[in-house]
């Protein structure tokens, strides 16, 4: 996990910010004296895809930095301006060249990722077979595995490997899930929701 950025310099004068609560607030904030200007800092949003056929994944090695040469999956984050499933469908798209209609995006698992103030969102799409990728700046190398093949040894951020085993006992079961919960200095603590067969 990369470590969460404060705030030091106000974007529209330049001047050095202070921390402030405001009438009526709880949460000290980013203030600029000179411009009487709070700077809110919320969470940003992550989303990533799983795209399975049959009881394989797609698996993606990472041409860039954090992480590169580690394997992963099509992940980035939203932009301004676009839904969810919209900006997973772009990031599935910058790294792989597959092109996929948003709306086949079916979410799959929501985590608060409290060290870093980070949203992730994780969405699936079945695919009724093996889509070719292509080599991209964002990406070395890719593959469809199965569970047993899987490059485990090289994942990117070993921290979501009980994500990716519940996505292989959900292929592999034809029983998916929605997952919500969060991530914390104390470890992953998450409730899965049935969704029943071929949901």
């Amino acid at each position: 996990m990369t470590t969460k950025r404060e705030l030091s310099y106000c974007c529209f004068c330049g001047a050095t910010l202070c921390t402030k609560i405001l009438a009526g607030d709880s949460q000290p904030r980013a203030w600029c004296d000179s411009c009487k200007v709070a700077h809110y800092q919320n969470p940003t949003v992550l989303v990533a895809v799983f795209l399975h056929c049959g009881n394989k994944l797609l698996w993606a090695q990472r041409g860039i930095e954090p992480a590169k040469g580690k394997w992963a999956f099509p992940s980035g984050f939203m932009e301004n301006g676009e839904s969810m499933q919209q900006a997973a469908a772009r990031e599935l798209f910058e790294e792989t060249r597959i092109s996929l209609m948003p709306s086949l995006l079916v979410p799959m698992s929501i985590s608060s990722v409290l060290p870093i103030d980070q949203v992730y969102m994780v969405f699936r799409c079945d695919c009724q077979d093996e889509l070719t990728a292509e080599i991209t700046e964002e990406t070395t190398d890719w593959g469809w595995f199965e569970r047993a093949d899987a490059p485990w040894s090289e994942m990117a951020h070993p921290e979501s490997k009980v994500l990716v085993e519940q996505v292989y006992d959900a292929i592999e079961s034809r029983r998916f899930f929605m997952r919500v919960g969060q991530m914390g200095q104390d470890g992953n603590q998450h409730q899965r929701y049935s969704l029943g067969e071929g949901i």
